[in-house]
């Protein structure tokens, strides 16, 4: 049986792809901007590419997916935060993770962030996603 392929965004030190990996799943691609976090990344999956920005990357540099995972930035979000929610500046990476899950398709999204997204942001995540199906 052919091992589902996963692309993992804002990946950090690959927490996402270890336990997906170990489920039987294979990473093929990493979307990580932290260079020491990459850095970890390349020792562990050496052979497993490493995309820097999420918002320059684009569906069709990746090819088939059937999940894409990440826990996007929640500094906006969280209660320790501003509570700009979606609409600051880091959290609002969301929209980025929406536009590559719309440009591939996979057939799971894994989507990670702190429990105040329930009131700072939950209803946009899920009505956008319902939007693209």
């Amino acid at each position: 049986m052919e091992k589902m392929k996963v692309l993992d965004l804002f990946s950090g030190i690959g927490g996402f792809s270890l336990g997906l990996e170990r489920a039987g799943m294979e990473t093929i691609s990493f979307c990580e901007i932290d260079k020491k976090a990459q850095l970890v990344l390349k020792k562990h999956w050496p052979n497993v590419p490493i995309f820097e920005d999420v918002s320059t990357l684009k569906g069709d540099e990746i090819g088939p997916v059937d999940v894409i995972c990440g826990g996007f930035p929640c500094q906006d979000i969280s209660t320790a935060g501003k509570g700009e929610g979606l609409s600051g500046s880091r959290s609002g990476l969301w929209y980025e993770f929406h536009r590559l899950i719309n440009e591939i398709r996979p057939k799971y999204a894994i989507i990670e962030n702190v429990s105040a997204l329930r009131p700072r942001g939950l209803e946009q995540v899920i009505k956008t996603l319902f939007e693209i199906g």
